[in-house]
């Protein structure tokens, strides 16, 4: 066991264990504190927590991995997809998302919509989704722990759950935003640094591709997957920003629509460095110093290991994982207990619950959704990225088709978007799991599919569609609200 390295990442997790102590009292009280901060955050402090929530441990190594293993091209439609869509995600729901002044996705669904099956389907299907995604970073964790410390995977696994857990468990979304922007910065500083070392370590940037590409020629080609597979990786993420929860509840935080909109930009500037970069040097230097990884996912940490020999800077260097690690779980499980208390168990069991109830739920669902996750980690699939590219892809099959529309369509129907969400989620899966459709291309048809359904079925009954619903909807589209919010704060 490396005890210097050790040391420091423990001496991380405590600042961030500190950090949630710190800003729980501010979220003993208020529900509204507890899951959106208030709606205070500023657009400098959304931007790095947007980004560190975005920068998983799959970005640190996942992406670095699927690189190695796929190329660089593959890697890049996927993440080109991301740094195109939070663009469009400010344009298209930023400011009406922040104006509604809701908490999550399915309660904007629930009041545009008022539908009960619907209302039943969209938190079930994040619950899955988002464990999915957990799942890919506490592996993660584990696997920089075993290559890094010398800690048993199982050991890491479990340590990493329970630290995120409590802090999210204590400070709600203040803790996740306050830890993310540190650790959104750690994370940034330790990929350039790593970056800059291979750079000068093989003579410069374009000697680095140079020297990769000839140690693996696929490294730099678009051979090994169909062009569609390509196409459908981009669409996933492209999407992601308006569809997947931990990503559109930072939205709900920010302290008015025009600084929604500009962290998402600001967000995705910061990301696109950290990513182009990033998977270049490392791909590259994976490639040239260690030509046959049995374990992809591990290729950041081999080549971090071999450019930081100092043992303070691996100690900072494990602490970066874990900070993109647990910097996109504790957005997770916030999720995923924002969903199960506030659009399960007030919305179906229990309507008439206070502020003080819900605030002990939402503590006992995060513990909950930790220890599931724990579950889950002890025995993961291979390949990060894929796993949990997947699970974004259910949601985007699912719920971008009702989201959009549902802000800017008036001809919206209840029915049809019960029956898009169903269109969309049923068909992914079954491209997914019973068709030979080349990796990450079921989007292609399931989302398109559920546009369809949703214009068809909404054309059949616009006798359903609620003139008072409309007249909350045009509220999202008002720059009045923005104006007012703004000279309150003055």
């Amino acid at each position: 066991m490396k005890t210097l390295e050790l040391a420091i990442t423990l001496g991380y997790i405590v600042i961030c264990i500190l950090i949630g102590v710190w800003v729980s009292r501010r979220v003993s009280e208020s529900s509204d504190d507890y899951w959106v901060a208030g709606r205070k955050i500023g657009t400098f402090t959304n931007s790095w927590a947007i980004m560190a929530a975005l920068g998983s441990g799959g970005s640190i190594l996942g992406v670095n991995g699927l690189a190695y293993k796929l190329g660089i091209p593959y890697t890049f439609a996927m993440y080109a997809g991301a740094v195109a869509g939070f663009p469009i995600a400010a344009i298209l729901v930023a400011r009406q998302l922040r104006n509604f002044r809701v908490r999550t996705v399915p309660e904007f669904l629930d009041f545009r919509y008022n539908n009960k099956l619907l209302n039943i389907i969209v938190p079930l299907v994040i619950l899955v989704c988002m464990e999915v995604y957990v799942v890919a970073q506490l592996k993660a964790a584990g696997v920089t722990a075993v290559y890094l410390l010398g800690v048993p995977y199982k050991t890491a696994v479990v340590l990493t759950a329970l630290v995120f857990t409590l802090y999210v468990s204590i400070g709600g979304m203040w803790a996740v935003t306050l830890t993310d922007v540190l650790q959104g910065i750690l994370m940034v500083t330790m990929v350039v640094i790593v970056a800059i070392a291979v750079f000068m370590g093989f003579g410069g940037f374009a000697s680095t591709i140079q020297q990769g590409t000839a140690a693996f020629p696929a490294l730099g080609a678009v051979v090994d997957k169909p062009i569609i597979s390509y196409a459908g990786a981009f669409l996933v993420w492209f999407i992601a920003a308006c569809t997947v929860p931990h990503l559109v509840m930072r939205v709900f935080t920010a302290r008015d629509a025009n600084s929604a909109r500009l962290s998402l930009n600001y967000s995705m500037l910061i990301y696109a460095v950290m990513i182009f970069f990033g998977v270049i040097a490392v791909a590259s230097a994976g490639h040239i110093l260690f030509p046959d990884l049995a374990d992809a996912d591990t290729v950041f940490l081999k080549v971090m290991e071999h450019y930081m020999p100092s043992r303070i800077m691996a100690g900072l260097a494990v602490a970066a994982v874990m900070a993109a690690v647990m910097s996109t779980t504790d957005a997770l499980i916030l999720a995923v207990s924002s969903a199960a208390v506030n659009d399960i168990y007030k919305k179906h069991f229990n309507p008439q619950a206070n502020e003080k109830t819900i605030f002990k739920m939402g503590l006992v669902m995060t513990w909950i959704a930790g220890l599931l996750a724990i579950y889950f980690a002890l025995n993961p699939p291979k390949l990060l990225t894929m796993l949990y590219t997947a699970a974004v892809g259910l949601l985007g099959s699912t719920l971008f088709a009702p989201i959009i529309l549902g802000i800017w369509w008036k001809k919206a129907t209840s029915q049809g978007a019960l029956w898009s969400c169903i269109s969309g989620g049923v068909s992914y899966l079954y491209l997914l799991w019973f068709t030979q459709m080349p990796p990450l291309s079921h989007v292609l048809v399931s989302v398109p599919l559920s546009f369809v359904v949703f214009f068809a079925v909404s054309l059949m009954t616009q006798s359903a569609v609620d003139s008072k619903v409309l007249e909350r909807v045009a509220v999202g589209h008002e720059r009045e609200l923005e104006v007012a919010e703004a000279q309150a704060r003055s």
